[in-house]
């Protein structure tokens, strides 16, 4: 099994690289392996309260992990705009999470 890290830093309303990287990450999940999401710069709008952030919580639902960086979402004025289950986490975190996973792709 492996555990794979994502790290999206598009936003979901302007490019169909949100959709892509969500369909990677379940169908890794799906196929048993670990996976996390790391939203960063403009990926943070993808964890709003809307027709993506829909997806994004039944993503959550299978298994994956998602994470966003504190700065991206207060500085983007969404800290009490995203789905729940979302971790907002500094910088640093991703750091250690592209350390820890077998796997790690930017977006």
């Amino acid at each position: 099994m492996t555990n794979l890290l994502l790290v999206l830093s598009k936003d979901p309303y302007t490019t169909e690289t949100p959709d892509l990287v969500l369909d990677i990450g379940i169908n890794a999940r799906e196929k048993g392996n670990e996976v996390s999401l790391y939203l960063i710069e403009d990926g943070v709008t993808a964890a709003r309260k809307s027709d993506f952030g829909d997806k994004l919580a039944a993503a959550q639902k299978k298994g994956i992990k998602i994470y966003a960086d504190d700065k991206a979402v207060l500085s983007r004025s969404l800290t009490d705009k995203l789905i729940g289950g979302v971790e907002i986490k500094e910088i640093g975190t991703l750091l250690d999470l592209i350390m820890q996973k077998d796997r790690a792709v930017w977006f």
